[in-house]
C-alpha cells in the first residue's frame, strides 16, 4: 500500500505544478489539476492493482461427509449420517466425501482407508457459505488441523456404538528368513466393549493351507497386548509366501479386524555370509549389525577350533561343505581374521576385516580416534550426521597403501595428533567390489549405544549398500510396489532407476479377475493405484522388467473402535474472506478516461496546446 500512496502523491504535485506553477492558470488551473491528478491516481491504483479482503456471511453451506470405512462397520449409522448430510445440503449446499482423498457426493458405502478432515478444511475454505461436517469423530490427523480451519465450522457427530470386538492390530515377522529356519515374530491384539472370552485362536495359513493353529490369551477388555509365536521353519519352502494371520474370538461382532496378511521371502542360501575366524566382539556385533541394516538374510559362521566351525546363531556345528555352499550362493561375503582357503573361488563382494592374531606384526595399538570430516566417498552421504565426538576410539589399525581409484570412506588419527590414516577402504575392480575395514574396535560403537552406536550402523549400512551395488537386494527390478497395503488404501509403485519414463503399463491379476493400467509417475517417481482387496501378482508390459507381488488386505484401522478425536465444540462465528482487488471495478476505467477527456477538452477551450 506504502508505493501506491507515494506514486499518489507524486502525481498530485505533478499536476499542481504544471497548471499552478508552470503555466500559471490560476483558479481554472485548479480543475484541471484535480482533473489530472484523479486520473493519474486511478492509473496507479490500476497498477499496483492492491488487495483488500472483506469478510462474507451467508451463501450455501458446503457439508464435508465421513466416506471412511469405520462409518460402515459394526455399530456405525452410516445411513444417518447420509441422511444427515442431504438435509444440511437441502438449502442448495454441496455435499463432499472425505477420507483419504476428497470426492463429490455419492451415495455408495463408504471405502476410504482413512479418515483425513485437514485437507478438506481447505477446500471448504474457499468456498461461500458454512462449513458443516458429518462424522463419527475418529478422524486422523485432528491433532495437526490449524485452529484457523475450524473456526464457525460446525460438527454434527454420528457416534459409533460400542461393540463387543478383538481385533488383530499388527503382525511383526521376519520378512526374508533362510530355509529350515524358524519364523519369529508377535502380532499386536486389542479388545474393547464387552468380550467375555479370555481366550483366541490365531490361525497361520497360506493359501486356504493351514499351517499353524495357536491359542493366544486376550488382554482385559479394554487393552492392547504383544503375543509372541514361532512358525516352524520346515512348513516353508523357497520362494515368496503370503501368510494370512486369523483371530478367532468368540462374541467377536467386527470381522474386518480380524485378518492381516504379511508376505516372507524364504531363500535356500543366505544373502550375506560372515566369516569370523577367531571368534571375538568384533565378529559378533558385525553379524548382529548386519542382519540389522542388510534386510535380508544373514548367516555368520565362526571358527571355535582349528578343526570346527559354527553357526554364529545357533551353535550348532557345520560341514566344509555346508560352508563353502553357503559362501557360494551368497551376494556378499564378509571376511573377519584368516579365512584365505574358505573364499577361494569367490569371485563377488567382498568386505575384509583383519583381526589382531594375522595384523599383529603390522597393527599400531594405540587410541585411534575417527576424523568427523569425513572425504567424499561413496558412503559420505551416511555418515554426515555423525556425532562423532561421541563415538569411542579404536583399538588399533593396520597401515595400508591407497591405490589409484580407491576411496576412503573414514580416516583416523593416533591420540588426535599425526598424519590421518584411512580406516575404511574400497576398490571397484573391472565390477567385483571390495573394501576393508583397517582397524580394530568398531564394536564399541555399537556397545556404547547412543550416537556411537549410530555411527557403528552408518558405517555398515552405507558399506554394505555400496558392495552390492545398492541394487542387488532391495531393486531387482525398475518398478517396485508396497508388499502389503491396508484395505481402503492405493498401492505405491516406485521407478528405482534413470531415465525415468513419462508412465508404464502393468498388468494386475488376481485368480480370475485381471486389469491394466497405466502408471503416470511424479517427480518423485512415484504413483499410486488403488484395487480392491486381494493377493495381486503384477507385471510391466512391454518391458523386461520382473513383475511383483503387492497385498490389500481385508483389514484397516477404521474397523477398529477408536476414541473420538474431533472436538465438536468450536468457537468464533463462521464468515468467508474474499480478497478484492481495483481491476475487478470496470466503473475505474471509465473514471480515468473521462477524467483525461475532461482535461483535454478544457485546454482545448482555454487554448492550451
Amino acid at each position: 500500500m506504502f508505493p501506491v500512496v507515494l506514486a499518489a502523491l507524486v502525481a498530485i504535485a505533478i499536476a499542481a505544478a504544471v497548471y499552478l506553477g508552470w503555466e500559471r492558470q490560476g483558479n481554472a488551473g485548479l480543475g484541471m489539476a484535480a482533473l489530472r491528478a484523479g486520473a493519474l491516481v486511478t492509473l496507479i491504483v490500476l497498477f499496483f492493482n492492491p488487495a483488500r479482503t472483506q469478510r462474507v456471511r451467508g451463501g450455501p453451506p458446503t457439508v464435508l461427509l465421513d466416506a471412511s470405512l469405520s462409518m460402515g462397520a459394526q455399530g456405525a449409522h452410516w445411513q444417518t449420517a447420509l441422511d444427515t448430510a442431504l438435509e444440511l445440503a437441502a438449502s442448495g449446499g454441496t455435499v463432499l466425501r472425505f477420507g483419504s482423498e476428497i470426492a463429490p457426493f455419492d451415495s455408495v458405502a463408504p471405502a476410504a482407508g482413512a479418515t483425513r478432515l485437514n485437507e478438506a478444511l481447505r477446500i471448504a475454505a474457499g468456498r461461500p457459505g458454512p462449513v458443516i461436517v458429518v462424522t463419527d469423530g475418529a478422524v486422523d490427523d485432528a491433532d495437526v488441523i490449524p485452529p484457523a480451519l475450524l473456526r464457525g465450522v460446525t460438527v454434527v457427530l454420528v457416534r459409533r456404538d460400542t461393540v463387543a470386538d478383538a481385533a488383530l492390530m499388527d503382525v511383526v515377522l521376519e520378512p526374508r528368513v533362510q530355509r529350515g529356519d524358524s519364523v519369529n515374530g508377535a502380532v499386536l491384539i486389542s479388545t474393547v466393549g464387552p468380550l467375555a472370552a479370555a481366550k483366541a485362536q490365531l490361525e497361520i495359513s497360506e493359501a486356504g493351507r493351514r499351517l499353524v493353529s495357536l491359542e493366544l490369551p486376550l488382554p482385559r477388555s479394554p487393552g492392547v497386548a504383544r503375543r509372541p509365536f514361532q512358525l516352524p521353519g520346515r512348513l516353508l519352502t523357497a520362494g515368496t509366501h503370503v501368510l494370512r494371520f486369523e483371530l478367532k474370538t468368540p462374541g467377536d461382532v467386527e470381522p474386518g479386524d480380524d485378518t492381516r496378511q504379511r508376505m516372507v521371502v524364504v531363500s535356500e542360501q543366505p544373502a550375506v555370509v560372515v566369516l569370523v575366524n577367531p571368534s571375538d566382539w568384533e565378529g559378533r556385533f558385525l553379524v548382529s549389525t548386519l542382519a540389522e541394516v542388510a534386510h535380508t538374510t544373514v548367516r555368520g559362521f565362526a571358527r571355535v577350533r582349528p578343526d570346527r566351525w559354527v553357526d554364529m546363531r545357533t551353535l550348532v556345528p557345520v560341514s566344509e561343505n555346508e560352508l563353502r555352499s553357503a559362501v557360494r550362493g551368497a551376494a556378499l561375503v564378509a571376511a573377519r581374521g584368516d579365512v584365505g582357503p574358505e573364499l577361494a573361488g569367490w569371485r563377488g563382494p567382498v568386505w575384509r576385516w583383519p583381526a589382531g592374531t594375522d595384523v599383529a606384526a603390522q597393527s599400531i595399538p594405540g587410541d585411534w580416534y575417527v576424523d568427523g570430516r569425513a572425504p567424499a566417498s561413496p558412503v559420505a552421504g551416511r555418515l554426515t550426521s555423525v556425532e562423532w565426538d561421541s563415538v569411542p576410539p579404536l583399538d588399533l589399525l593396520v597401515p595400508m597403501v591407497v591405490a589409484a581409484g580407491d576411496w576412503v570412506g573414514l580416516r583416523a588419527k593416533l591420540s588426535r595428533r599425526g598424519a590421518e590414516r584411512p580406516v575404511l577402504v574400497g576398490r571397484d575392480s573391472a565390477g567385483n567390489r571390495m573394501a576393508t575395514t583397517a582397524a580394530d574396535g568398531l564394536y564399541r560403537w555399537g556397545l556404547r549405544g547412543g550416537a556411537a552406536r549410530e555411527a557403528y550402523r552408518a558405517v555398515i549400512a552405507g558399506t554394505v549398500d555400496w558392495l552390492l551395488g545398492a541394487d542387488a537386494i532391495r531393486r531387482t527390478t525398475s518398478l517396485t510396489s508396497s508388499e502389503v497395503v491396508a484395505r481402503g488404501m492405493p498401492l505405491a509403485f516406485h521407478w528405482t532407476r534413470d531415465p525415468i519414463p513419462d508412465s508404464a503399463v502393468v498388468r494386475l491379476s488376481r485368480g480370475d479377475t485381471s486389469l491394466v493400467s497405466i502408471l503416470r509417475f511424479d517427480t518423485d517417481a512415484m504413483t499410486r493405484l488403488a484395487v480392491p482387496p486381494g493377493v495381486w501378482h503384477w507385471s510391466v508390459l512391454n518391458g523386461a522388467e520382473r513383475g511383483g507381488t503387492a497385498v490389500v488386505e481385508e483389514y484397516s484401522d477404521e474397523f477398529r473402535m477408536r476414541p473420538v478425536t474431533l472436538n465438536p465444540s468450536t468457537s468464533g462465528e463462521w464468515y468467508s474472506t474474499i480478497e478484492l482487488r481495483p481491476r475487478e471495478w470496470w466503473w475505474l476505467f471509465v473514471v480515468a478516461v473521462i477524467a483525461f477527456c475532461g482535461e483535454w477538452a478544457w485546454r482545448l477551450r482555454r487554448g492550451l496546446p
